[in-house]
């Protein structure tokens, strides 16, 4: 069975620079083998994130966020967790991820909390800015991410500065890099498939008395 890469674009337009970028990534993966998605989160709006974990960490997971495990974000998780490789691309917005992609951090924080449900999944980051900012965007995904159990692929972390270009490809260095990043997330994900990886319990417990063995803060 091929592997499944899972494009994830959060800008507002499904037809500009950041859409443009992911798609090279893609075709990319879909020279190497894996079947590809494309999901824009422009289509599937969902409430931000009410920040349970704070008040009732046991509640905060995919079947029971309080905002509820379907709305908008439950059908993203669901393609989110069904991937092999995921790529998260994003525009610069005054130096910093879109709205729209820290707001899917953030929610993703129910992915992580009762168990980290994307440990061990490639992932390739990218940004596109206008002027610059690329490499405040790309660290401000990849640190929570990481944090999430996801690996960055080899040269995985791909920017580009607009500068008004008419399309990105005019920048053959910048295809190149794309192209390389797509390959190498599917040569990690054929070589992760099926490894197990140590974890530790979901962070909560430490702070709940009567789990056996685990002190309280």
């Amino acid at each position: 069975m091929s592997l499944h890469v899972l494009g994830v674009n959060a800008s507002a337009r499904t037809d500009g620079f950041t859409a443009e970028l992911l798609d090279e990534v893609l075709e990319a993966a879909r020279l190497q083998g894996a079947t590809t998605e494309r999901l824009d989160l422009v289509r599937h709006p969902f409430p931000l994130c009410a920040g349970n974990y704070s008040q009732d960490p046991t509640s905060c997971g995919p079947e029971s966020c309080v905002q509820g495990p379907w709305d908008g974000f439950g059908k993203v998780a669901e393609r989110i967790l069904a991937a092999d490789a995921v790529v998260f691309a994003t525009p610069v917005y005054w130096f910093s991820v879109s709205a729209r992609m820290k707001a899917l951090l953030e929610r993703m924080t129910s992915m992580e909390n009762q168990g980290l449900l994307n440990l061990g999944k490639p992932m390739a980051l990218l940004a596109v800015a206008e002027e610059e900012g690329a490499s405040q965007a790309l660290s401000q995904m990849l640190l929570p991410l990481s944090y999430m159990g996801f690996v960055l692929a080899p040269l995985g972390l791909v920017y580009a500065h607009r500068r008004g270009a008419i399309s990105l490809k005019e920048n053959t260095e910048l295809m190149e890099d794309a192209r390389i990043a797509g390959e190498n997330l599917v040569l990690m994900a054929e070589r992760l498939r099926g490894t197990s990886f140590r974890e530790p319990l979901p962070s909560y417990q430490y702070r709940l008395p009567q789990v056996p063995g685990v002190a309280a803060d």
